[in-house]
């Protein structure tokens, strides 16, 4: 066996307590113990994983994502999947190994490589995303938070494109998000939640059987999912798919939801930021054509819009969870790192945040600054790199980012198309706070709301210069242009200087968070 010498130290847990104890957030605790043992050590976590030896760096990043990615195992389904049926449920190996495990990933594959699917998933999220709007517009009044019924929205058209339309799965996946919201992953209600979900695909399963002219040509992930299983799906395998389809769900709501409550907070909160948005969504509007609309938009018009995607990358870098804040792994065979052994069957805890949050890397890396990726250039040296890692890398990187930017996409464009609204914190002069919390956690996203809904007036002058030439800038992955072609930033806004690297492209309105 592997000496304890020739393993990375453990954390000095009194100081780590200290720390905690202190209220010391999530990344500070985090990031102390690598100022004190370096980019390697171990931590105990008791009930899930024992002892855990976690990882922070580029270089960490590189091993995880890059280096050793086919000799590590996926090691946080399983325990999601345990929150939410109440017993043991198999890890990524070990499902693999049985037919059942096959059949799911082999759906989940063929789901989400499949074009016609995010093509249909993408006509969903276009078309939904005006009715949603048309809805907000009829419902939503001054003094409610706009996210109280937009995350309901977002879960629903998911369940929608996961397991076909139908209000049980969406409103079951709601009620367990908001369960996990409030009162943690482990709670009854989640567990509860879970066997609810079951029965709702039991009968969904059975009337296919029975009735299979009223699923023809749907592209679902659950449809895949009975096609590779001829209808012959047992108890227990039903009862497997349940898990992997909510852990899906949670995986994907968790970091979606939380990712486009920031997104839009500081879009909002910026008015040069927002008004070179709508600059760029008009005109791929004008390149469609006269009548074009929000529906008019295709998965590679959504995916082209530049700066929009630029702001769900750092919106996702500052504030998602997986696998920014959490990325677990186990050793299949025995490695090493830092000049530190990791034993066979070792579970490994990547921090990718520590790079996220390195000053190194990401200059005001506090500050919402899109403009770090508008160059694609530049952008695809950062992920080849490892410096940034949004939506994970290698072979378990996530499947569904095509599907997430396309959705997120819609929905910010539908938005700031049609309203205006006004962001409300409990900072001071209603800034937006910095995001300290840990994985599951969403205090801080909880206190960031967008009230006063109203229908967008639209500039008494045409889309100002700054905004056009960023906007435009960023259309073609060019600054230097934006650069050379904006007015002075004090000829365009009187807002006050921020922090972030970019901010001369916006006149001076970045703000620091």
């Amino acid at each position: 066996g592997t000496k304890e010498e020739e393993l990375p130290p453990w954390a000095d847990m009194f100081k780590v307590l200290q720390d905690a104890l202190s209220g010391r957030p999530f990344d500070v605790v985090l990031l102390n113990m690598r100022a004190r043992h370096g980019d390697a050590f171990r931590i105990y976590i008791p009930n899930l994983f024992g002892e855990t030896i976690v990882l922070m760096g580029r270089e960490a990043n590189q091993f995880v994502f890059t280096e050793q990615d086919k000799y590590l195992d996926q090691a946080l389904g399983g325990v999601v999947g345990t929150a939410v049926s109440g017993k043991k449920t198999m890890g990524t190996k070990e499902r693999k190994t049985t037919e059942a495990g096959k059949i799911f990933d082999k759906a989940s594959a063929n789901f989400f490589a499949n074009k016609g699917a995010l093509k249909r998933a993408t006509e969903i999220f276009v078309t939904s995303a005006g009715v949603f709007c048309d809805r907000m517009d009829r419902e939503v009044t001054a003094d409610m938070n706009v996210f109280e019924t937009l995350w309901r929205y977002v879960v629903q058209t998911n369940a929608d494109m996961l397991y076909g339309e139908g209000q049980n799965a969406g409103s079951i996946v709601c009620n367990t998000i908001d369960s996990i919201n409030k009162k943690g992953l482990f709670a009854p209600e989640v567990r509860q939640a879970g066997e609810e979900l079951r029965l709702v695909l039991d009968n969904r399963y059975k009337d296919r059987i029975v009735n299979p002219s009223n699923y023809e040509g749907e592209d679902t992930l659950f449809e895949e999912f009975f096609r590779l299983s001829e209808g012959r799906a047992d108890e227990e395998m039903l009862a497997g798919f349940q898990q992997f389809m909510l852990t899906l769900q949670l995986a994907a709501n968790g970091n979606q939801l939380v990712t486009i409550r920031w997104l839009m907070s500081h879009v909002y909160a910026d008015p040069d930021l927002l008004r070179a948005i709508r600059a760029e969504v008009q005109a791929k509007l004008d390149a469609k054509g006269k009548d074009a609309t929000i529906q008019s938009l295709e998965l590679d018009d959504l995916l082209d819009l530049t700066l929009t995607n630029a702001c769900i990358t750092e919106a996702v870098r500052l504030h998602s969870d997986i696998p920014s804040k959490l990325t677990l792994r186990q050793a299949e065979i025995e490695m090493a790192f830092g000049g530190f052994k990791i034993p066979k069957g070792a579970t490994i805890f990547l921090y990718a945040d520590a790079v996220h949050k390195d000053e190194t890397y990401f200059p005001n890396n506090a500050s919402f600054c899109p403009h770090r990726y508008t160059d694609k250039e530049t952008f695809n040296k950062m992920q080849m790199d490892r410096e940034i890692t949004t939506f994970g890398h290698g072979r378990k990187r996530c499947t569904g980012e095509l599907h997430a930017r396309s959705q997120i996409s819609a929905l910010l464009a539908a938005f700031v198309m049609r309203f205006d609204m006004d962001l409300r914190t409990n900072e001071p002069d209603n800034r937006i706070p910095e995001d300290h919390d840990g994985p599951f956690v969403f205090d801080t996203a909880n206190s960031v709301c967008l009230v006063n809904m109203r229908q967008r007036i639209e500039d008494v002058v045409a889309v100002s210069p700054t905004a056009q030439a960023m906007a435009t800038a960023a259309y073609l992955g060019r600054l230097e242009e934006a650069s050379a072609s904006a007015p002075a930033a004090d000829e365009t806004s009187s807002a006050s200087k921020g922090t972030c690297p970019f901010s001369s492209l916006f006149g001076g309105a970045t703000k620091s968070e």
